[in-house]
């Protein structure tokens, strides 16, 4: 393969993920990178080896090569990025990390492990939508920019492949045989059914226990969407990772368990009486606490009303802070 001439900041970037390839696969993760850089319009595989201009000393099947057969891990390539991220932050600093699953849209019966999920983009309140291809669960850690105030960006530093139960996409071709399927189609069926089933707030958890082991000490802010706020996630968690995320309004809280009397009998209480709805508590609220705030560049203030209750349903064994925040007064016209 030919010389590859790099930027000096580029290369600099680049060596440092030397550790994660063999000899011959990092000159190749080399020119994707350059490649993927380059390429104007979609980034397929062949459009990224076309842009590289390594297609005039070594075969397209080289790059295909690196993703099928090539030893490399994504899991390296991850705590690689996290380090260099660390460099961003402060070390008095906690990290926030986001937590959340994208759908790329897949077209074809022989594209392994893809299955119908759910599509938001395409779904309403009152028509769901589903289409076929690839759930990536994705954890990503908040940069900070250097200009601007409170504005930064999500780092994508890993991610977890999740397989539902409908295989889907395999509409029988005008004048094939019942029952007859390529090979190809034969090889996807059969990664689909030998692949264990995970739910994604386990993939989740999997990668926070990453990230928290690579975080060392430092506090780790997981911030999640109310799909992710499960038991899965938030029980046995690690001890530097504490989860934000939003509550549902019908959430069934419950005073902390009552110390046990002299004398009692009986297992002891795990949670205690249920407490008032949110509706109820934000009605009967008269007085809230002001925050200031910069979000999105923008000092605001909004008025929020603390307190801490115990989620049984998530969470039996610790307790949760909570926010609600009250709505804005509406303008009175004039």
């Amino acid at each position: 393969m030919s010389d590859l001439i790099l930027p000096p900041t580029l290369a600099v970037l680049l060596s440092a993920f030397a550790s994660c390839f063999q000899a011959r696969s990092v000159v190749v993760f080399h020119w994707l990178v350059v490649g993927w850089i380059q390429c104007q319009g979609r980034r397929t595989l062949t459009g990224v080896a076309l842009a590289s201009g390594a297609m005039a000393a070594c075969h397209i099947s080289v790059f295909h090569r690196f993703f099928s057969r090539a030893s490399w891990s994504l899991d390296a390539l991850g705590r690689v990025v996290f380090t260099l991220a660390l460099t961003w932050l402060p070390a008095d600093q906690p990290l926030v990390v986001l937590g959340d699953d994208t759908l790329a849209r897949k077209g074809g019966k022989s594209i392994a492990l893809a299955s119908m999920h759910h599509d938001p983009l395409l779904s309403s309140a009152r028509k769901p939508f589903a289409s076929f291809g690839h759930v990536w669960v994705v954890l990503a850690v908040w940069l900070p920019l250097p200009f601007g105030s409170g504005r930064g960006f999500a780092l994508p530093v890993l991610f977890r492949l999740y397989v539902g139960a409908k295989r889907g996409g395999e509409r029988q071709r005008t004048g094939q045989a019942q029952g007859q399927v390529g090979p190809r189609l034969q090889a996807a069926r059969t990664a689909h059914a030998q692949h264990q089933p995970t739910t994604k707030l386990e993939l989740l958890r999997e990668m926070v226990a990453l990230v928290a082991q690579w975080a060392g000490e430092r506090a780790v802010y997981l911030v999640v969407d109310s799909a992710y706020a499960g038991r899965t996630v938030l029980e046995d968690r690690p001890a530097n990772v504490q989860v934000v995320s939003r509550l549902r309004l019908d959430a069934a809280l419950y005073a902390p368990a009552p110390r046990r009397r002299p004398g009692q009998k009986g297992r002891p209480r795990r949670r205690g009486d249920r407490l008032p709805a949110l509706q109820d508590l934000i009605a009967r609220r008269r007085h809230w606490t002001t925050l200031r705030l910069v979000l999105y560049g923008r000092a605001v203030e909004p008025r929020i009303m603390p307190f801490t209750a115990l989620w049984y349903g998530a969470l039996r064994s610790q307790s949760v802070r909570i926010a609600v925040g009250a709505r804005p007064p509406r303008a009175t016209p004039r």
